[in-house]
């Protein structure tokens, strides 16, 4: 499961601070085989300063959520690290 990048991002307006959501494309090879797949994903401020990443698939895959949702957090927390989300 590997994550190459999350493209064509659309930063949703929403009237919460501390709340930013996204909508965009996860270019993702597993199997063997390299998907373009639509997500929706939120980054959330604690008031500690922790963010809280929420991922949704929106296309149904024939392969375990898990790992890729895991992969696809790994990659947004990479994202709002490198200042890429804002």
């Amino acid at each position: 499961m590997v994550v190459h990048g999350i493209d064509e991002l659309i930063k949703k307006d929403i009237p919460l601070y501390y709340r930013n959501e996204y909508e965009g494309v996860g270019d993702l090879e597993f199997l063997g085989e390299r998907r373009r797949v639509p997500v929706a994903f939120s980054v959330e401020i604690k008031p500690d300063g922790e963010r809280i990443v929420a991922v949704r698939v929106k296309e149904k895959l024939d392969y375990p959520l898990l790992p890729i949702v895991r992969a696809l957090k790994e990659t947004i927390f990479s994202m709002e690290k490198d200042g890429r989300l804002r």
